[in-house]
């Protein structure tokens, strides 16, 4: 039997191994891209966070003085409450941008559809609504988390105390709401995100300090912003330690 030269027999046996790297050439480029696309493959989206909007809360006295308290409510309410990392607590600029699209800035009351109309605008989840009132010094005020979409209540909770004891009545109101979103019922997790942590709360706060503060809110939202200072300033030089209200006056002054 004749055999072949030895060069012939070595391209006789390299032969499956030069076809080899010939299709792993190939092959490269296309393996290239798939890991590229896989690359450019947006991760998993996490779940949104449910967005709530404290809408201004009803006043039911007769004293005019407090009806503007609903601002500096909302104000605060929103501020100790927004260090949850489970929900995305909806900025009182972005409600009082609404309330004035609607033309609501003069009512002391919305009822319920309309406040489900704010909400929805707002493209919130949960409402917190409420209301308030002072008799014979005593100061109580009421708040309800409603879904949006349907009107359910979720929880009712409330507080009541003098009247120169306002930061303790808020401050109840906002742990009381904080309980309640911090529920399994929207989505709260054994092992929360890493959150910024709440702003420092002063050590006391009278209703007529809070009314000033809710004075010069109110006077921002008109652009009266000499008006604002003046209020704002008179509130730092009763409670120095309302980061809220130094923080809204050191803007003002820049």
């Amino acid at each position: 039997m004749l055999r072949g030269s030895p060069l012939q027999e070595t391209e006789i046996m390299t032969l499956p191994t030069r076809t080899t790297a010939l299709a792993t050439l190939l092959l490269a480029p296309l393996l290239l891209l798939g890991v590229r696309a896989r690359a450019a493959e947006p991760a998993p989206a996490k779940k949104d966070k449910p967005a709530v909007a404290v809408i201004y809360f009803d006043y039911d006295g007769k004293n005019e003085e407090l009806a503007v308290l609903k601002k500096g409510l909302a104000q605060m309410l929103i501020s100790d409450l927004s260090h949850l990392d489970n929900v995305a607590m909806i900025e009182r600029l972005r409600l009082q941008e609404v309330i004035d699209e609607l033309e609501l800035g003069k009512s002391k009351k919305i009822d319920p559809a309309t406040a489900a109309k704010v909400g929805k605008l707002l493209g919130a989840r949960y409402m917190v609504l409420g209301g308030y009132f002072e008799l014979m010094n005593t100061l109580r005020v009421d708040a309800r988390v409603v879904e949006v979409e349907t009107g359910k209540v979720i929880r009712s909770v409330g507080a009541s105390g003098k009247s120169d004891d306002f930061l303790t009545i808020e401050l109840k109101v906002a742990e009381d709401l904080e309980k309640v979103l911090t529920s399994e019922a929207f989505g709260a997790s054994a092992a929360p995100e890493v959150a910024p942590p709440p702003v420092k709360r002063p050590k006391a706060l009278k209703a007529k300090t809070a009314v000033k503060y809710s004075k010069a809110l109110d006077a921002m939202d008109r652009g009266d912003k000499e008006t604002a200072k003046k209020e704002l300033k008179d509130v730092v030089a009763e409670a120095p330690d309302f980061t809220l209200a130094t923080a809204d006056l050191d803007g003002l002054l820049q």
